[in-house]
């Protein structure tokens, strides 16, 4: 991680957020090589599913952990897993809200405390404006639920499912891509107008396809589910930078600004102003979706934040952990 330095040997606190995809089903081991290797001392889930898996990684670590079940009943929830000592925690839930909200408050040993606040925006992209509507109403629960707290230098991390102003959309490689798949025939014709991954496609022949075409068949469930009449329509769709830019202008960006107006910094542009940054999805890096924001009593002790890829061994087990890849930041104790 690149670091100021004037930072250089002082105690920080090093944060990490992660989506596992789906519980991490068969993928458990994985993800605790990715989730050790971090060094994280703070760790933020989403897509839990199994809180036995959470006990097990949090152990593995030497971590204890919180869990946060979701608003709307279902499976997939989060969790905090720390090595710092938690001062208090509460999950709060709110009608309308997939998830959950998250909040862990820790007591470093030194240096004042810190609150977490963890969030996993809903995806719904076909829903109105493409899910940015609901996210927008997810987004002013959390911040309503911060605003009711003492100050207190904090960060909002996860996964919002919304892409930042300015930041850039592989728009025609994405389709390209999918194109590649469909004629594969690793995204075939579902019941209701879908084209997605066959059902129960376990198969060792239909496993070897995925992987010739560079996608570990236990990730198959983040590959997007679309419209069966964009599937013809992807091999029509050239690659080009300016459309790219066209297709990008159509979706709305409304959840990162927001929150960047109620005062927050956006960890990673503000360190890096022209990356990519691209945290989904590991199989083709198209988009940034994943955020850490800073309050601004914590953006003053940011000393680092950048994409978890890694490199050689590390890269490839961290591609097939989940379909996300980890955000890291650092902050001076």
């Amino acid at each position: 991680m690149r670091t100021r330095p004037e930072t250089v040997g002082k105690p920080r606190i090093r944060i990490l957020t992660y989506n596992i995809l789906l519980g991490g089903e068969r993928r458990e081991e994985r993800i605790a090589a990715v989730l050790a290797r971090s060094g994280a001392d703070l760790i933020a889930l989403q897509e839990v599913q199994d809180n036995g898996m959470v006990g097990r990684l949090a152990g593995q670590l030497g971590m204890t952990s919180v869990s946060g079940s979701p608003s709307d009943g279902g499976r997939l929830g989060l969790a905090v897993l720390t090595r710092l000592p938690v001062a208090a925690h509460r999950n709060h839930h709110h009608a309308g809200m997939l998830r959950s909200h998250l909040e862990v408050t820790v007591a470093p040993p030194i240096g004042e405390r810190l609150r977490l606040h963890v969030v996993h925006l809903a995806a719904r992209f076909g829903e109105r404006a493409k899910g940015e509507a609901r996210r927008m109403e997810e987004l002013e629960h959390v911040l309503t639920d911060i605003g009711g707290e003492a100050p207190m230098p904090h960060l909002v991390v996860g996964d919002f499912n919304s892409l930042s102003p300015g930041d850039h959309l592989e728009a025609t490689r994405f389709f390209r891509r999918m194109n590649e798949l469909r004629k594969a025939g690793l995204l075939v014709r579902q019941d209701g107008g879908w084209l997605g991954p066959p059902a129960g496609a376990a198969q060792d022949s239909v496993d070897a396809r995925w992987l010739a075409h560079g996608i570990d068949p236990d990730l198959q469930g983040g590959v997007p589910v679309l419209p069966w009449l964009v599937g013809p329509l992807t091999a029509l769709v050239p690659e080009r930078r300016g459309l790219d830019r066209l297709l990008g202008r159509a979706i709305e960006r409304w959840a990162v600004p927001r929150i960047l107006a109620a005062g927050y910094t956006d960890c990673f542009r503000h360190l890096h102003p022209r990356a990519h940054g691209y945290t989904c999805a590991t199989w083709m890096p198209a988009a940034r979706i994943d955020y850490v924001f800073a309050s601004s009593e914590a953006l003053s002790r940011l000393v680092a934040c950048d994409v978890a890829i890694g490199r050689g061994r590390a890269a490839r087990e961290t591609a097939t952990a989940s379909d996300h890849f980890p955000l890291l930041a650092d902050l001076s104790a």
